[in-house]
């Protein structure tokens, strides 16, 4: 299977650019897809990626057709996983043994955690790492049946400043619940009811 990719260009940006700036219509728009099958999901979800190597920081806009909102934590690293939120797996040492997982919830709760590989193969989560400086913007717009949701990831967070005409490996990911059940949506589609599977991932290039 040909491993996709996605070039995250270097645009000056404001400093935290709203979800209908102009400067998003210069990025590729990257669409899920169902989880498992790699089939159109009943929900419609892009996502477009920047970076600003002046500001030091990447920029993620989600824009997600939405009916309800289904999401009842209230606090920082719970568990926003099982319910609605937005997710990004991002491998940032090179390797698919270790990658960050950062995560926001309708109402722009943040999950920050590493996942490490054992020798035997065992996933571990840690929970100790953040992301300072992190900001988020999160909407729900019933009139229009969508969610935006807009992050800023400054490269301090990182193992480093992504070089240009390097590459990094992620996925992006959402999850919804609604009437019709739990949807799992994937850029690159894990061929499993589950978002952890890095040998899926693509790549992230950083053009110069």
């Amino acid at each position: 299977m040909t491993e996709a990719r996605y070039a995250c260009l270097n645009l000056p940006l404001p400093s935290f650019p709203r979800a209908d700036d102009p400067a998003w219509d210069k990025a590729a728009p990257a669409e899920l897809l169902e989880v498992e099958s790699g089939r159109r999901p009943f929900l419609h979800t892009e996502f477009r990626l920047l970076r600003d190597d002046e500001a030091q920081a990447f920029f993620l806009r989600f824009l997600a057709e939405d009916d309800e909102i289904n999401s009842t934590y209230r606090l920082h690293d719970e568990t926003l996983y099982t319910q609605d939120v937005f997710e990004l797996f991002l491998a940032d040492r090179g390797g698919l043994n270790h990658y960050k997982e950062i995560e926001v919830s309708p109402y722009d709760l943040t999950f920050t955690g590493t996942i490490d590989y054992t020798e035997d193969g065992r996933r571990v989560l840690n929970m100790d790492w953040g992301i300072p400086g992190f900001e988020t913007k999160t909407r729900f717009d019933r009139a229009v049946h969508q969610t935006a949701s807009v992050w800023k990831l400054p490269y301090a967070a990182f193992a480093g400043a992504p070089q240009p005409r390097s590459a990094w490996r992620f996925n992006v990911f959402r999850v919804d619940h609604s009437v019709r059940g739990q949807e799992l949506q994937a850029w690159q589609p894990t061929g499993a009811r589950n978002f952890h599977v890095p040998d899926r991932f693509g790549w992230l290039d950083f053009p110069a």
